[in-house]
């Protein structure tokens, strides 16, 4: 398994030598056990600091599988709401009564994808009022559309009918899965010390243990659309339990029957290849050239990125901070492509 890592963890050498990224932390999970491996810094301000295993990452929208997606896969299963429930069955004030838990899964509902004015808004309230009485963008489920602010709307559901994301994250997933450093809010747990900084900005500094994405941190740092913390160790607990059908080591998260439907792909004939959360083998996106037929895709903007094959029965987690020290970096979707493309190419389907 070494030997699948090494060209990935040479090109990503020189991609930090290069100084396209910080540094990086890479992870290949498969059946036989997971390798993994560290190189470069996980700050260059103030001052260079190599980046360690036990680094926490912002994984940005990642949160959005990892966290968000995952308990609304488990209220499912608990008859808490369906794939066609109504959101305003749950959400009263939510003005659109033809969208579903369905469409904001698969970024079909037509909920405003983003618009950078939310920044004038005050708080939680101020913000929900913002985009919620935003018209829709199209008619639900008539194309695929990536929103920031359906996925907020889903952890509102989620929230309403199982309680707040950060504490059900804690108890529904991060504790059976092991995942003894991943959540929320940093600060609280004392892990700031250990996070790897973000962006210098003019009017937060040097972000570091506090989420980067403006909605997340306008809604205090918990959010359906980001605001998770994790580790490379701990994200390939998920994974695994991901490639297990749900269990690990024994503790169920997530039925068999729910890890299938993550097989699935809910938007055939529209612009995009979605499932429930993920992105389900769509070419477009960065995992390379050597992706398979059943696999399933996420990536956050802090240079973060999940890769599941159901085939390989392998996961590839991609951890960089390419945004530090600042956003204005082009090569993030060079390197995801590269290093999928040298390790996969090496497994066969």
């Amino acid at each position: 398994m070494e030997d699948y890592l090494k060209p990935a963890v040479k090109l990503l050498s020189r991609y930090a030598a290069e100084g396209k990224i910080p540094g990086a932390a890479l992870a290949l999970v498969t059946r036989e056990g997971v390798t993994s491996a560290c190189v470069g810094n996980a700050s260059l301000l103030p001052e260079n600091v190599p980046l360690t295993a036990d680094r926490l990452f912002d994984l940005a929208s990642v949160t959005k599988v990892l966290a968000t997606t995952t308990l609304a896969l488990q209220c499912l299963e608990e008859g808490l709401f369906t794939l066609s429930t109504p959101v305003s069955a749950i959400l009263p004030d939510f003005p659109h009564q033809q969208v579903t838990i369905g469409h904001l899964l698969t970024h079909t509902s037509g909920v405003c994808s983003d618009d950078k004015a939310y920044k004038k808004r005050k708080d939680r309230a101020d913000l929900t009022r913002f985009f919620y009485e935003k018209p829709l963008d199209f008619t639900p489920g008539s194309r695929v559309l990536y929103s920031d602010f359906g996925y907020i709307t889903l952890g509102y559901a989620i929230e309403a009918v199982y309680g707040k994301l950060d504490e059900r994250f804690q108890t529904c997933i991060a504790k059976p899965l092991e995942m003894r450093d991943s959540g929320y809010l940093p600060s609280e747990r004392g892990l700031v010390g250990r996070c790897v900084p973000t962006e210098l900005t003019e009017e937060r500094g040097l972000i570091c243990g506090t989420v980067h994405d403006g909605k997340a941190f306008l809604l205090g740092g918990v959010s359906g659309n980001a605001g998770l913390f994790s580790t490379l160790e701990d994200m390939t607990h998920y994974v695994r339990m991901i490639l297990d059908d749900g269990e690990y080591r024994g503790r169920s998260v997530l039925k068999r029957a729910t890890v299938r439907l993550l097989k699935h792909c809910y938007t055939e004939g529209l612009n995009e290849r979605r499932t429930l959360g993920w992105w389900s083998n769509e070419r477009s996106m960065s995992f390379g050239d050597y992706y398979s037929e059943s696999c399933i895709y996420h990536t956050g903007f802090t240079g973060t990125s999940v890769y599941i094959d159901f085939m390989r029965q392998c996961g590839i987690i991609l951890l960089t901070n390419r945004i530090h020290p600042a956003r204005d970096n082009p090569w993030i979707g060079e390197i995801r492509n590269t290093v999928h493309n040298v390790i996969l190419s090496q497994i066969t389907c």
